[in-house]
């Protein structure tokens, strides 16, 4: 599910704050020590409804959505075996 998933950008490592681009646009905050979410805004349109890929509030760069998921799903399973 969207909602619940854990982002990374692959570019910088930041993983606390980002701009989701979907068919919605939403910010989103998340916790790396808890592995959630801690903020969402709300879910405006996107105009653009093609779109799927997030910016990092760190480095402002563009990720596809899926690598940021994955690179996010990575980091919680590193964290967990700590």
């Amino acid at each position: 599910m969207i909602g619940n998933t854990f982002l990374a950008c692959p570019n910088c490592g930041e993983i606390k704050k980002f701009r989701i681009f979907t068919s919605n646009f939403q910010i989103v905050e998340q916790s790396p020590e808890v592995g959630i979410r801690t903020y969402e805004s709300g879910i405006l349109p996107s105009l653009r409804e093609n779109d799927n890929y997030i910016e990092c509030q760190s480095c402002f760069k563009k990720s596809e959505y899926d690598v940021a998921a994955d690179t996010g799903k990575k980091f919680i399973q590193d964290n967990k075996k700590l």
